[in-house]
């Protein structure tokens, strides 16, 4: 599988093993012992089904692939056709949606200017605009290569992504997660997994402070940030990998799903143990396992047996639209030969 299939898919098959025990408390899921793709559950659907959070994510892509470039208004157009016409769907049906990012399409949808409809308030940082970024990356690289967000143009990369965001979540503490989760992807991709072959668990700590250094050198020339950034200091202390799991919070609040996904991520070995560890978790499961299964589904991707399980894509609904619009960006910004 390519980068862009293991990345979209990566989103979507955490997206459908969370679906079934979203907002399941954690020992309520615990009980059920889960160990592979199942079915019905919270929204009685099939296994393999996934929600809002691969829908949105497979608009932003269709977008960029047929626009050739990001235009936020068509973005918010393609939401409004999965909300509201049932597009980007895995069964025919639009279900799941966030407040927030109803609120956000739905003012667009009346003129508003796409950069003016995300949430700006404290108390409206739940975790909608994260969940749908992850195609966000190959365009950022494309434009601003392969150190995006430590070069020349890091100021314009952080800026894409701040606006991506925007569409639905404005307050800078979704911002920083957006650039935290874009930073990671990136440096993925950029093979810092490799920099210690063999060794994962050195691997991991280097793309963490990989981001780290860059979030760092961004808040130096905007001091501003500096508060909403103190919500995320728990990810990059030495201590965090360690953290009990009784520490981990499973909410849809964007810093607890982000700390969610990435202490799995690093408390595991392969793309299997992460996301049942995501699951388990209980609560967002569906976000925090499309979160998880973006970062995890692009580390895994050179080893077969760490990879996404074969068997969980094979239950995947409605893959031939996930297949088409992975095509679609993989034409699109695959580099020529």
């Amino acid at each position: 599988m390519s980068e862009f299939e293991n990345l979209i898919f990566g989103v979507a098959v955490g997206d459908a093993l969370g679906c079934p025990v979203q907002f399941f408390k954690r020992e309520q899921v615990k009980s059920f012992n889960i160990t592979g793709m199942v079915g019905h559950g919270t929204y009685d659907m099939e296994a393999g089904t996934w929600t809002d959070d691969t829908s949105m994510t497979l608009a932003f892509a269709d977008s960029l692939a047929h626009c050739q470039k990001i235009d936020y208004d068509d973005i918010m157009s393609r939401f409004y056709a999965w909300m509201c016409k049932n597009e980007y769907t895995p069964g025919g049906k639009a279900f799941d949606f966030g407040r927030t990012c109803v609120s956000a399409v739905m003012k667009h949808s009346k003129g508003r200017p796409a950069l003016e409809c995300g949430g700006k308030k404290e108390h409206e940082n739940g975790n909608g605009s994260l969940m749908r970024l992850a195609p966000l990356v190959f365009y950022i690289r494309e434009q601003f290569g392969d150190q995006a967000f430590s070069s020349e143009n890091a100021e314009s990369a952080f800026e894409t992504v701040h606006n991506v965001s925007r569409l639905t979540h404005s307050h800078p503490i979704a911002l920083l997660g957006c650039d935290i989760y874009m930073i990671l992807l990136s440096e993925i991709i950029s093979g810092k997994k490799s920099c210690h072959e063999g060794d994962l668990a050195r691997s991991k700590e280097t793309l963490i402070a990989g981001a780290f250094s860059k979030m760092q050198a961004f808040l130096e020339n905007h001091p501003e940030f500096s508060p909403a950034f103190s919500k995320y200091e728990r990810i990059f202390s030495p201590d965090f990998i360690h953290l009990s799991e009784d520490e981990i919070h499973s909410t849809g609040y964007v810093v607890d799903t982000l700390e969610a996904a990435l202490w799995c991520f690093l408390n595991s070995d392969s793309y299997r143990e992460c996301l049942l560890k995501a699951v388990n978790l209980g609560g967002d499961t569906d976000t925090i396992g499309a979160v998880a299964g973006g970062i995890a589904g692009l580390f895994y991707k050179d080893d077969e047996k760490s990879a996404i399980p074969r068997e969980w894509l094979a239950v995947i609904q409605n893959k031939e639209l996930i297949e088409r619009i992975v095509q679609g960006l993989s034409e699109r910004f695959s580099p020529a030969d």
